[in-house]
């Protein structure tokens, strides 16, 4: 009795443990998508001051459809229609993302770019009610403030002269927040309902890559034969959009959309950085802006370790871990 009584107390405490374990691999996953984002922005920068961004844009999701082809083709073919009207509608936003920072860099910096983009954050609130997933909470939010303040440190007073560049990073701000929801709301449902990830992202960039065939008709390709070009484009097709896509369908789940806006808010952060490597300047507000964006973007893991110290302290629970919040376990 003693060793069947113990091994029932046993279980559920793996079984808190097991879970805790993956909700550790999805944070570090969603976190490595702005790092990779970041390094992302320089190269694009560089590539479309010598190639139509539109042109470069469906060259990026072309060469991520060819990189999830492999891995996605066996799942996409026995898809459900939820997936391939879910993969159609995220395409186009997909594919509006990509043309618009594509063509915000060539008039912007990577970290002006970068902030248009961040501002996503501002929509998600919107988009989450309007897609019925309820509004997020008072953590989110607050993490959703703390993040805008950083963005508004990192580039001080120094912002470019208001051009069509941060018309188009608005775009892609709100294209970034429409797919985050969307995504949400797809993978939310219970099991049974839940739409096949892999399928998902694959019809993603297939048809964002649809969505942008109008430039390879329409403009010179003879650019793309540059070194800092092609490059640009491998990396930022297999990296930023056919691995970042993946990640995100696969452990945006467990995170929240709104703590995903908010991490990915870090892309300003790598954005800068790699941008300090690619010559162009890193003031100390910048540094300073961006811990201020990290910290938004452990608010809420901050709150779940304070509040587990304070349990500990008190001891009302035998130090068992505190139940996750509504968006650590689906947006």
């Amino acid at each position: 009795m003693d060793t069947s009584t113990t091994d029932e107390r046993a279980a559920p405490l793996d079984d808190s443990k097991a879970e805790k374990g993956r909700d550790r691999v999805a944070l570090l996953a969603i976190f490595a998508i702005p790092l990779i984002w970041g390094i992302g922005f320089p190269l694009t920068h560089n590539a479309v001051a010598v190639v139509d961004p539109g042109l470069y844009a469906f060259a990026r999701s072309l060469v991520a459809t060819l990189a999830l082809l492999p891995f996605a083709l066996p799942v996409a073919l026995r898809a459900s229609r939820k997936a391939l009207l879910g993969g159609l509608v995220l395409g186009l936003f997909s594919a509006l993302n990509i043309v618009s920072q594509s063509y915000a860099l060539h008039y912007l910096s990577s970290a002006s770019t970068a902030f248009c983009v961040t501002m996503c954050i501002v929509f998600i609130p919107f988009v989450s009610a309007a897609l019925g997933q309820g509004w997020p909470s008072k953590v989110d939010l607050a993490s959703v403030v703390v993040g805008v303040v950083g963005a508004f440190i990192v580039l001080g007073p120094d912002l470019d002269d208001i051009s069509v560049g941060y018309l188009w990073g608005g775009l892609a701000a709100f294209a970034i927040a429409m797919t985050i929801s969307i995504i949400g709301k797809l993978t939310s449902e219970p099991e049974s309902g839940q739409v096949d990830r892999l399928a998902l992202g694959f019809f993603q960039v297939l048809f964002g890559t649809l969505a942008l065939l109008y430039f390879p008709f329409a403009r010179d390709l003879a650019p793309l034969t540059e070194t800092r070009v092609w490059i640009a484009i491998v990396f930022m097709g297999v990296m930023s959009t056919a691995l970042a896509i993946y990640l995100q369908t696969r452990f945006q789940r467990r995170v929240g959309s709104a703590r995903t806006s908010v991490i990915f808010n870090l892309d300003l952060v790598f954005a800068s950085l790699f941008g300090l490597v690619n010559r162009e300047s890193l003031n100390l507000s910048q540094i300073f802006g961006g811990a201020v964006i990290f910290l938004a973007s452990m608010l809420e893991s901050l709150r779940d370790m304070w509040i587990k110290a304070r349990t500990k302290g008190k001891g009302g629970d035998g130090g068992r871990i505190p139940a996750q919040s509504a968006s650590d376990q689906a947006p």
